[in-house]
Parts: structure tokens; C-alpha cells; sequence
């Protein structure tokens, strides 16, 4: 049976959408179990978000420079 074969680009996409994700899964819950700080938990889960995204960019990115070079 055939394996499946992504680009290294499409592999770090992946990761990232899932890394994002399960990143607003875990504080969604934080915040459906906490409800007083939802506010605050919301807060901080935001700016992880943002962190996680440009950190998955900063990969994808990576990526598509030693795609290009090779």
C-alpha cells in the first residue's frame, strides 16, 4: 500500500492549523470551566494565538526558502 507523500510546505501547514487549534481548544475550556476569568482567559489565549500563527508562518516561511534554494 502507497504512503501519502505532502511537501515539507503543506506538512508545516498542517501542524500549524493543528497546533492553532488545539491552542483555542484548551482555552476554550479554561474558560467555559472558569466563567469569572473568561475575560481575562480569552485575553491571554489571543495573544497565544497570535504567537502560534506567526510562529507556524515563521516555519511555513522557512520552508518555502529551502524549497525555492534546492
Amino acid at each position: 500500500m502507497a504512503q501519502m507523500q505532502l511537501s515539507a510546505e503543506k506538512r508545516e501547514i498542517a501542524w500549524t492549523v493543528l497546533g492553532f487549534g488545539i491552542t483555542a481548544l484548551v482555552f476554550q475550556g479554561a474558560a467555559w470551566s472558569y466563567p469569572q476569568g473568561a475575560d481575562t482567559i480569552w485575553l491571554v489565549g489571543a495573544a497565544t494565538l497570535v504567537a502560534v500563527g506567526v510562529l507556524g508562518a515563521r516555519d511555513v516561511g522557512r520552508m518555502q526558502r529551502e524549497g525555492a534554494a534546492a
